[in-house]
């Protein structure tokens, strides 16, 4: 995968949207040619920090796609997009003649460290579809590699995985040209070769892919030297006759190795398959904290929100390099200082969930929640991504007949959503206690707190063993808040009609221990219309059993009884 405008992207993202990401990738590919020129119209609706000072939001006008953008390094052109080439800005033309031509033309300066934190991002983010990642090394290649031998299938084939993988580099906001073969080195200079015209003027689109050998031998024959670049003068091999691969490979390998040096002829077999290769892969790294520069002053929810795509892009692909996923990240707003005498250094934006996930999308979804609560005192001019804590998030296996609904990953996301929008304090769970005083077993917690102890496997066994042999005694699903005094007559509990005993007396005899003793006689009880109550009598005391002589006489020895919950 080759990023023809990895330059201008690093200084000026090109975000995707809906509307106008059609018409610049069409006027892109109209304007583009060789030798590493990238063409396409930039879509970045932020404003350019050179343009003006204006605070821009990723919404910008569509007036800005229209400028043309020259990066410069030692005062001369290294990439242009495609207004300033209409206005004849090329490659390699110093600053000065740009200036000549036209006014209009928005000067940027090449950052090298920029551009290497954007190919840190994109390896980080295509982790997502294999671990075997790597970063050509050679000097001005914009290249990354990626074995996908073992991915085809997961991802519905080579076409379908060539699809995902542009789309998702695509929302890093910028443009790859994608090439698959047989082998590393050649799949690499098939990406790399640009759009080019032919004699009438039409765009000839290269061939790119070739999954078997032959193609791809057929493929390589027909390219260009100036692939061969970093290794020998194009323009040598062009004096002596050789203007393909395959030209090139007629030569006499030992008279070319004299000249030339191992190095030319290594490479073409790699990339013929004749020879293996060897790669040093991308590993990521323990921990996950990265930051970016915005490519404006931002000061809505949706600007910040389209920057932080690409931190959330990245850390995706490092969670599933390490199986994992987030359970708490925070993001990192850099403000820009001493605006209207307010100092205010950074904004943190703490993202809990309530289950591992390292799924862009719904992370996304999460954080646009937290963003339309922010209120921004100065505008945020850098983002930072930090993750605090994670949990192991193996892959789900298939089931013959998936029931969507029917995930549990579908109630994380709910309720990650609902704590993002009411309020972690808002979300609760019952979290059981050691005590048989039903008001007092039970306490409500946010969902993401862990347990204060835990369970062991045994007894977890055994609690299950014995809720599903019936050994617990039932429980009605409202207890009610306080418990409710029932009349008596005729020593039976009254509640809207008389009551009807279903189940022995379950005693409870507890809290003596905190001054809150409860010597209570529980059990289920059916109205004259169906419904069942779960009612209690309260002994005072030790009064006696009943039908006992001293029970009959005094208040003070009358049970009391009480509604404590209603059965479904």
């Amino acid at each position: 995968m080759h990023l023809p405008r990895l330059s201008l992207d690093a200084l000026q993202p090109n975000w995707p949207e809906a509307a106008s990401h059609a018409a610049s990738h069409a006027t892109g590919e109209a304007a583009a040619h060789a030798k590493r020129e990238a063409v396409a119209q930039p879509a970045s609706p932020a404003a350019s920090p050179v343009a003006g000072g204006a605070t821009a939001g990723i919404t910008g006008s569509m007036a800005f796609h229209a400028l043309p953008v020259a990066v410069f390094e030692h005062e001369r052109v290294v990439l242009a997009n495609g207004p300033a080439m209409a206005l004849g800005v090329g490659h390699g033309m110093r600053r000065g003649g740009v200036q000549a031509l036209s006014a209009e033309v928005v000067q940027l300066e090449r950052d090298v460290q920029a551009e290497a934190a954007l190919m840190t991002t994109v390896a980080l983010t295509l982790l997502h579809f294999t671990p075997a990642v790597t970063v050509d090394e050679t000097p001005e290649a914009a290249t990354v590699m990626l074995d996908v031998t073992a991915s085809l299938r997961l991802f519905g084939g080579h076409r379908a995985l060539i699809r995902a993988v542009r789309a998702r580099v695509r929302q890093l906001g910028t443009i790859a040209q994608i090439g698959t073969g047989t082998t590393a080195h050649g799949a690499a200079w098939l990406a790399r070769q640009p759009l080019r015209r032919n004699a009438r003027g039409a765009i000839v689109r290269p061939a790119r892919r070739a999954v078997q050998p032959a193609r791809m031998k057929r493929l390589l024959d027909r390219l260009p030297v100036e692939c061969l670049h970093s290794l020998v003068d194009p323009e040598w091999l062009d004096g002596i006759g050789c203007r393909t691969l395959a030209q090139v490979r007629r030569l006499p390998r030992a008279g070319l190795s004299r000249r030339l040096g191992p190095a030319l002829l290594a490479r073409l077999d790699q990339a013929y398959g004749d020879a293996r290769e060897g790669f040093a892969w991308f590993e990521a790294p323990p921990t996950f904290s990265q930051r970016m520069e915005l490519p404006g002053r931002i000061e809505v929810a949706e600007g910040v929100l389209a920057g932080a795509q690409r931190l959330l892009l990245a850390m995706s692909g490092w969670l599933a390099a390490h199986q994992a996923g987030v359970t708490r990240c925070v993001l990192v707003l850099e403000h820009e200082r001493y605006r209207l005498g307010v100092e205010v250094d950074c904004t943190p934006v703490p993202l809990a969930l309530a289950q591992p996930s390292r799924d862009p999308v719904h992370l996304s979804k999460l954080l646009r929640e937290k963003l339309d609560k922010v209120r921004f005192h100065a505008p945020v001019g850098g983002l930072a991504l930090n993750v605090e804590t994670m949990a192991a998030c193996l892959p789900r296996s298939e089931a013959l007949f998936p029931d969507p609904a029917g995930e549990p990953a579908e109630l994380a996301r709910l309720l990650d959503t609902l704590m993002a929008r009411l309020g972690r304090d808002n979300v609760l769970q019952p979290r059981p206690l050691a005590d048989h005083r039903p008001e007092r077993a039970n306490r409500w917690c946010p969902i993401d707190e862990a347990p204060t102890r835990a369970v062991s496997p045994r007894t977890a066994r055994q609690t299950e063993d014995n809720a599903g042999h019936g050994d617990r005694p039932e429980r009605p699903l409202w207890l009610l808040e306080a418990p409710q005094p029932l009349r008596v007559e005729r020593h039976r509990p009254l509640y809207e009609g008389p009551l009807t005993m279903l189940t022995r007396a379950e005693r409870i005899e507890a809290g003596w221990w905190d001054g809150g003793l409860a010597t209570r006689d529980y059990f289920i009880a059916e109205r004259a219309d169906g419904v069942r109550c779960w009612v209690y009598r309260e002994r005072p005391g030790h009064p006696a059993r009943d039908g006992d002589e001293d029970s009959k006489g005094g208040d003070n020895n009358e049970y009391r009884w009480f509604l404590h919950g209603l059965f479904a």
